[in-house]
């Protein structure tokens, strides 16, 4: 368990961090935004009037463009893994954060959340350009009943010094016998992410004693049951109202798969560490923490799904990519038969609405370049052919971007693998390095590269 703040430590030592001072003249967030359309580094708010802030700590770079770091690697450095780890060995990490057949022990540690905070306006929470509340993101609410303690993603805006306004999954709400919360920021990695994959497998009603997290994640008791000893901040609240009448119109990314409700919140206690350091994310924008991590929760869940259901596993890896806002899910896949493919994008379909378009490639294809599967679609998928839409009247992907009208529309999935009926001669050779250019450019390049890189071993790769 990697705690918050050793975390963004991390970051930092790995060069994925950008300290700045402030004061801001620009709100937090349009410069989180502004970080996130360049694919910048996270980014770290050092201030002397509130809390320090972190963005991008989640997420990482478009993957339309090949980079050092992939868009999951500070995911997977926060989850305990190598940053360099498989895309693979990062689902199955998600995978194994939830509900599991065995039943771990929690283990317990001490609060280091210590000291009380009078009001939550001392913290500072961000406020974007066009936000009248300061924005509250990247939480997990915790709820106590005869079962355990439940988790799920949280997000709000603070009204008051002891008053919140936040959203949860509807499932959450609906345990709240007693009506007592807390709401916990700046968690360890792993416990986020295990929030959202409840929320994204509709499985909140499963206590955290009963999935993978609890034996990574040491906890502590609050009010509203068990939260992370290792927390930035908690908030410790009773519910005044269920069904406030004003409600945010901006959602988490994770709102998208599942049912949210709105609560108003009476806060009774915070308490913060010394120097707490929050997480927030700048909500509706591109390439955002939450997106990245409701995408690879979603990931996680499909190929934990797919994984062995023909009896092996011809399923590489499954990627929601952030890149394509989520309306589009890649495939990369062995094809077993003819028409496996048809029937793998249905069984994908089955399973979410975030997205309404299936693309299936080649195994070999790798989950860092969303640019070689776009690529395999104008080279290998033809659009009568292997374009096949569903009838106009399916359900629409919550989604997608562009549509808003709320009727029904088509669903796609595009096959762009090989089909196992033609034979090695139709197929066409891989566009590559060793095979696009003669020998002579080779030798000239490769000449070039040990000249400027310092040996034969820096990374010449035949499809660079």
């Amino acid at each position: 368990m990697i705690p918050f703040a050793q975390y963004v430590q991390g970051l930092a030592s790995n060069d994925e961090l950008l300290s700045l001072e402030g004061p801001f003249d620009v709100p937090p967030p349009v410069i989180a935004a502004e970080a996130l359309r360049a694919n910048g580094p996270a980014l770290r708010y050092e201030r002397t009037d509130g809390a320090d802030l972190t963005s991008g700590a989640f997420s990482g770079p478009d993957q339309l463009q090949r980079r050092e770091s992939a868009p999951w690697s500070r995911l997977a450095l926060g989850l305990g893994l190598d940053p360099e780890a498989s895309f693979v060995a990062v689902l199955e990490t998600i995978t194994q954060l939830g509900p599991t057949d065995d039943r771990p022990e929690p283990t317990a540690d001490r609060q280091a959340a210590a000291r009380t905070v009078d009001g939550i306006r001392q913290l500072a929470l961000p406020r974007d350009a066009d936000d009248v509340w300061p924005a509250l993101t990247l939480g997990v609410a915790s709820v106590a009943t005869a079962a355990g303690t439940h988790w799920a993603p949280v997000h709000g805006a603070v009204i008051g010094d002891d008053t919140l306004r936040v959203r949860t999954p509807t499932a959450l709400s609906s345990l709240l016998d007693g009506g007592t919360i807390s709401v916990a920021l700046g968690v360890p990695p792993a416990t986020v992410t295990a929030a959202y994959l409840l929320a994204v497998r509709d499985r909140i009603e499963v206590p955290i004693q009963a999935c993978g997290v609890a034996e990574r994640v040491p906890l502590v008791p609050t009010n509203g049951g068990l939260v992370p000893s290792a927390t930035e901040v908690v908030i410790e609240a009773t519910v005044d109202d269920r069904n406030p009448d004003s409600r945010s119109d901006r959602r988490e990314a994770w709102e998208y798969g599942t049912e949210s409700t709105s609560m108003a919140l009476s806060i009774e206690r915070i308490l913060a560490t010394e120097e707490p350091v929050l997480p927030f994310s700048p909500l509706e924008r591109p390439l955002s923490d939450d997106l990245q991590l409701t995408g690879l929760v979603t990931a996680a869940t499909l190929y934990d799904r797919v994984d062995d259901y023909w009896g092996i596993s011809p399923v590489e890896w499954v990627q929601v990519p952030a890149a394509a806002e989520l309306g589009i899910c890649v495939v990369a896949t062995n094809v077993l038969y003819a028409g496996f493919e048809w029937q793998l994008a249905n069984i994908l379909f089955a399973f979410s609405s975030l997205f309404d378009t299936v693309v299936v490639v080649d195994d070999d294809v790798s989950p860092r370049d969303l640019g070689r599967v776009l690529g395999d679609i104008w080279l290998k998928a033809h659009p009568s052919r292997d374009w096949i839409f569903s009838e106009p009247s399916a359900p629409m992907a919550d989604r997608p971007r562009y549509r808003r009208d709320g009727e029904t529309g088509s669903r796609l999935y595009v096959n762009a693998a090989w089909d196992p009926r033609w034979e090695d001669a139709y197929i066409a050779p891989r566009v590559a390095f060793e095979r696009s250019f003669p020998a002579s450019v080779r030798d000239d390049a490769r000449r070039l590269w040990e000249t400027r890189h310092g040996g034969p071993d820096d990374g010449v790769r035949d499809d660079a």
